[in-house]
């Protein structure tokens, strides 16, 4: 079921065996002249929250959210939105990572949210605020999903020495600390999502995107990721899906979603693109120490299958198509997204018997580097993606010639 509110708030909410998951997203309808106030932001952030919590309370989800994100044009503002947050959910201020990123359509404010409720609203949640990390579990899978992953104060500032590599590092580390400390060790995660200020900014003799990636792969070290729910025909490179994209702060933000089971029926794998050589075998020229990421990660159970798809862009083979074309990279983009998902590529990984295509995206967030380039990107996305949530925001990407990114999340069954 996919519904667009009166108020601007579109959800998809679709069965994952015995529960129920929902997808969301919304900006404000109030907009504002540039730059906005303190009261602007407090009104958006009451109208937009609003409008999200009627939806989660009609629907049976209130009590469900598993990750929350806050998009802000001016991060200044997280600590207001943190304050009117907490009048609706005490607990929920803890779990929202606040990205900044400027909302493409102009607003001050914008959010999504993934939430989960079984048929019987008994879902099982466990509150670690201290760590930074919700818990989930249904039909004997366990689910951690860590938020506002940040740089410790003690790292020191980014004009005292302390560049790219050292924070990236820092924030890498408080990862693996709030996972630890809820039983989920490195090897368990499935996907991060890492959102870097000034991306393609110049440090040094270098650049501050492959100085991330110099941390990525420092950090990941020779972990095996999720060796036991691997098939066993498997036989390639195992990292975890990523999102790598630009924000307005200087510094680095970054979130994580980790599983565990007992269950041996379980099937989780990295997915790579016929279309696209594997990001881990990038050449020198994009970076030194190529980016550590599969372009999705399939998880698979009881007849159901989750996949969390990577930014993407317009690459194929390993070369930016379509220059200075935002249509046609967006159509690239797409059409990457449907190779990677779709049903033979399933199969060729060991994930088999699952129908899978566009059509099961059930949240899309698309990153547009040119905001005057927004509706025609837009206009593209809307055609070929119907009525699925779709979040919109203004964000520099890995190479200066590519446009736009698109990550998803897409839920198919038998």
């Amino acid at each position: 079921m996919r519904t667009t509110t009166s108020h601007g708030v579109s959800y998809s909410i679709v069965p994952f065996g015995a529960v129920r998951l929902l997808f969301l997203s919304a900006t404000s309808k109030e907009r504002t002249q540039h730059p906005p106030t303190a009261n602007d932001y407090e009104a958006q952030c009451r109208e937009l929250l609003k409008e999200t919590f009627d939806v989660l309370e009609a629907e049976g989800f209130d009590d469900g959210v598993l990750m929350l994100n806050i998009f802000l044009e001016n991060i200044g503002m997280k600590q207001l939105f943190r304050q009117v947050l907490a009048e609706h959910r005490e607990d929920l201020p803890f779990f929202t990572t606040y990205v900044p990123q400027n909302p493409a359509d102009g607003c001050a404010v914008a959010l999504d949210l993934f939430a989960v409720a079984n048929e019987k609203s008994t879902d099982i949640l466990t509150d670690q605020r201290e760590y930074l990390c919700r818990i989930a579990e249904w039909q004997g899978v366990r689910w951690g999903f860590g938020s506002n992953l940040v740089v410790m104060d003690e790292c020191g500032g980014v004009f005292n020495g302390v560049g790219a590599y050292e924070r990236s590092g820092a924030a890498f580390s408080q990862m693996n600390d709030s996972l630890e400390q809820c039983k989920f060790p490195v090897d368990s995660i499935v996907r991060t999502w890492i959102y870097q200020g000034h991306l393609v900014f110049p440090e040094g003799d270098t650049q501050r995107y492959k100085e991330l990636n110099r941390a990525r792969t420092d950090f990941f070290g020779d972990t095996e990721f999720l060796k036991q729910y691997i098939p066993s025909e498997y036989k390639g490179k195992v990292y975890p899906a990523s999102t790598g994209i630009g924000a307005d702060d200087f510094d680095v933000v970054m979130s994580c979603c980790a599983l565990s089971t007992e269950r041996k029926d379980v099937i989780v794998v990295p997915l790579e693109n016929p279309r696209q050589t594997s990001a881990f075998d990038y050449g020198e020229e994009y970076s030194p120490q190529s980016p550590k990421f599969a372009r999705a990660m399939a998880v698979a159970f009881d007849d159901s299958c989750l996949i969390f798809v990577s930014g993407t862009a317009a690459i194929t083979d390993s070369e930016s198509r379509c220059i200075d074309d935002p249509e046609g990279q967006t159509n690239i983009t797409l059409d990457n997204i449907a190779a990677l998902i779709d049903s033979e590529n399933l199969e060729r990984h060991g994930v088999r018997g699952y129908s899978c295509g566009l059509q099961h995206l059930e949240s899309v967030r698309v990153y547009v580097k040119r905001p005057a380039e927004f509706e025609r990107i837009k206009a593209v996305c809307e055609q070929r993606l119907g009525d699925v949530p779709i979040l919109y925001t203004i964000a520099d990407v890995c190479r200066d010639e590519l446009l736009v990114e698109i990550e998803g999340i897409a839920v198919c069954g038998k």
